[in-house]
C-alpha cells in the first residue's frame, strides 16, 4: 500500500563532509526514491517504502561511486533524509542489515556488517539484538 508523503521534489543543501570540506548537494525526491547529486553526478541513492503513515522501511541505499565511499556522503545524506522524514511526522525508520543488501565492492559479510553497523550507529539508529535490523525512533 502506497501512502503519499509530500517532500519538496528538489532542493540544495550545503554540507561539510568528514574531511571538513564543504559541498553543495542537490536532493531529488521522486516517488519513494531519493537521489542526491553534486555537480550533476549522483553521490547517493535511497529507496524506501511506507509500512504505515508514520513508519518507513529503507529498502536500498548506496553511494554509487566507489571512490566516494567512506568520505561522509552517505552519513550527511541519510541525516538530511531523516530530517525530512521528521518534518513529515514519520516516527520510525527501519532497515534490514543482511548481506544481500550490500552493493558490489565488499569483500564479504564480516566487512559489510562492520561498516554498515558503524554507519547506522553514526546516523542515530540502534541495532537489534540479533544484528539483523537497524531501527531509529524519530522524536
Amino acid at each position: 500500500m502506497a501512502i503519499p508523503l509530500y517532500i519538496r521534489k528538489e532542493y540544495y543543501r550545503g554540507v561539510n563532509l568528514s574531511d571538513k570540506s564543504a559541498h553543495i548537494l542537490e536532493f531529488h525526491y521522486k516517488g519513494q526514491n531519493v537521489d542526491v547529486y553534486e555537480n550533476g553526478v549522483c553521490v547517493f541513492h535511497l529507496e524506501y517504502a511506507f509500512e504505515s503513515k508514520f513508519r518507513v522501511n529503507l529498502l536500498n541505499f548506496y553511494v554509487p561511486d566507489f571512490t566516494l565511499r567512506g568520505r561522509g556522503y552517505g552519513t550527511v545524506c541519510m541525516l538530511e533524509i531523516l530530517s525530512q522524514f521528521r518534518k513529515k511526522q514519520v516516527t520510525m525508520v527501519k532497515s534490514p542489515l543482511g548481506y544481500q543488501m550490500a552493493p558490489l565492492g565488499y569483500t564479504g559479510p564480516e566487512q559489510y556488517h562492520r561498516l554498515i553497523e558503524g554507519f547506522f550507529l553514526k546516523t542515530g539508529f540502534s541495532i537489534s539484538g540479533n544484528g539483523d535490523m537497524a531501527l531509529q525512533i524519530i522524536a
